[in-house]
């Protein structure tokens, strides 16, 4: 066996195709990594536009084997067809064209039938992903985020594309309802008053890490399915690492104590890989913070256990949560 961090880094070593229709349906693509090495739009401390390449090189110590998850008993290759699209090359200062460019790769992925996952970069990373996802909808679609903070800032000093309004973006599209829109592990010190009043205002579900410790980390996951599945078509999921409590991800722009453990994290991610996710997104991963290299290699974990949690489901033809019996 070759050493498994030799050569190029691809996501998981896939095969390089760039993101166009003809050229990911000729590689029989099924799932796709894309890139969005940007950070433009933080408030807070920069750093996440390497997150994407981190993420990439944490990767590698799981390529082992094809991809085989021990806990859901599936490898990954045996299922999907992943390929790795690279990056999109951002415009520094133009989070505008940036995103614009972002979603016209999704568009060429999504075209070819392929399923997205896009790596950030900042969270600002989930307001094209999403927007993407929303345009092949004819119905609604849900949304569900892990993240300490709300992200429900209508702008910040008059700007409406930066990483405190991913969720303002969302509910700004005309197939999200607010009552479709759920966020997970919200605590501590760094959330204003004004994006609790905008979440309460649009009628935005919101669990807290105080409601996972009442509930269970498995209630809270399986409400917050239930509340973007309710009439929608699919499911935007975005997972920002700080949404962990920073003794397990340091590596991040907004780090916090008392957030959610990575058990918690697992094992919500199985649950709501179970359904009808249409798109994930992984975001705020900076690496220059974390020399260990752990929060990035959180953040490839975070991936492939979505990725094999989509393996498991399309091996087995079912949900076995049963979210969604229609959705595979």
């Amino acid at each position: 066996m070759a050493i498994l961090h030799a050569g190029i880094a691809t996501f998981l070593r896939a095969p390089h195709v760039p993101p166009e229709r003809a050229a990911l349906q000729g590689a029989g693509a099924t799932d796709v990594i894309l890139g969005l090495p940007y950070d433009s739009t933080t408030v807070t401390r920069p750093g996440a536009s390497h997150g994407p390449r981190a993420i990439r090189d944490a990767s590698s110590h799981f390529a082992f084997g094809g991809g085989y998850h021990y806990d859901y008993d599936v490898t990954l290759s045996d299922e999907l067809t992943l390929v790795d699209c690279g990056d999109v090359d951002g415009i520094p200062g133009n989070a505008a064209r940036t995103f614009e460019m972002t979603q016209s790769a999704l568009a060429e992925i999504y075209a070819a039938g392929c399923f997205p996952v896009l790596v950030g970069g900042d969270h600002g990373t989930t307001i094209p992903g999403a927007r993407a996802l929303a345009r092949t909808l004819d119905g609604r679609m849900g949304f569900i985020m892990f993240d300490t903070h709300l992200d429900t800032a209508p702008e910040i000093g008059g700007e409406e594309l930066s990483h405190c309004c991913p969720v303002h973006r969302v509910l700004d599209l005309p197939n999200v309802d607010g009552a479709n829109v759920a966020i997970i592990g919200v605590h501590g010190a760094a959330n204003p008053r004004l994006e609790v009043d905008v979440a309460n205002a649009y009628g935005v579900t919101v669990f807290s890490v105080r409601d996972i410790d009442r509930l269970g980390i498995d209630e809270v996951s399986r409400r917050a399915l239930e509340v973007a599945t309710a009439g929608t078509e699919n499911v935007y999921l975005s997972v920002d690492i700080d949404v962990l409590d920073g003794a397990y991800a340091w590596g991040t722009c907004g780090p916090e104590i008392g957030g959610m453990t990575g058990r918690e994290l697992v094992r919500a991610l199985e649950l709501i890989g179970d359904g009808p996710i249409g798109a994930l997104d992984c975001v705020e991963v900076a690496p220059m913070f974390d020399p260990s290299g752990n929060t990035a290699r959180i953040g490839a974990r975070v991936i492939i256990d979505v990725l094999a949690r989509r393996a498991l489901r399309l091996r087995d033809g079912h949900s076995t949560m049963a979210a969604n019996p229609s959705a595979i």
